[in-house]
């Protein structure tokens, strides 16, 4: 009798043990201290970033800021070179409303972009440049392509139109000699519309950067 009753247990347990529901708190970059996850947004609070001694500092909307150079004077956050570590698929995720199978960091280490795939040839591009933003919008426009201000996106910036009616690049201007642009693999995924809704997005999060 006790022989059948440890095994109708040890069953018992096995049983248990498969409904128990699996969790995935893969965070990006690394896993915060709570190991936790919000749908649809990140938990706040540190995160392990590679080669890099100090702990990043994961926002409610899943971008990374990375730890501060000492010498700046001002507390406002600088944009730096690793583009895929601070932008994350989950805030990409967010702002375009749309899975995103992979990103792509740079492969050459002196370029600073990174680009998000919808599938396996369609993207979106994110490039980081210190480059002098006047100097893109006279290379645009000897191209023959209209430079424009659209008032919804939220900071200095500007929109290359190609004279097809396709948005060509969105500029979102961190300084005189520093921006970040925007560009897709074609319009197949994200239409002007959806480029222009997405960098309007972009830009109510990091219009306080520089």
């Amino acid at each position: 009798m006790k022989k059948i009753l440890f095994l109708v247990l040890i069953l018992s347990l096995f049983i248990l043990a498969g409904c128990t529901p699996k969790t995935d708190n893969q965070m990006p970059i690394g896993t915060n201290d709570n190991n936790q996850t919000v749908a649809g947004k990140c938990t706040p609070g540190p995160v392990d970033l590679v080669n890099y001694g100090d702990k990043g500092k994961r926002l409610a909307n899943c971008f990374v800021e990375y730890p501060g150079e000492p010498t700046r004077q001002d507390k406002s956050y600088y944009i730096i070179e690793d583009i895929c570590g601070q932008f994350t698929k989950e805030f990409m995720e967010n702002l375009l409303g749309l899975p995103i199978v992979k990103i792509e960091p740079p492969k050459i280490s002196s370029l600073y972009n990174c680009r998000y795939y919808f599938n396996e040839t369609d993207y979106i591009w994110l490039n980081m440049d210190y480059l002098s933003v006047e100097n893109q919008k006279k290379g645009h426009e000897m191209m023959g392509r209209t430079i424009k201000i659209d008032d919804r996106i939220n900071m200095n910036h500007f929109v290359v139109w190609q004279s097809d009616g396709l948005i060509n690049e969105i500029y979102l201007v961190l300084d005189d000699n520093k921006f970040i642009s925007i560009n897709r693999s074609s319009g197949k995924v994200l239409d002007n519309d959806k480029i222009l809704d997405f960098a309007i997005k972009l830009a109510n999060e990091i219009k306080s950067y520089k």
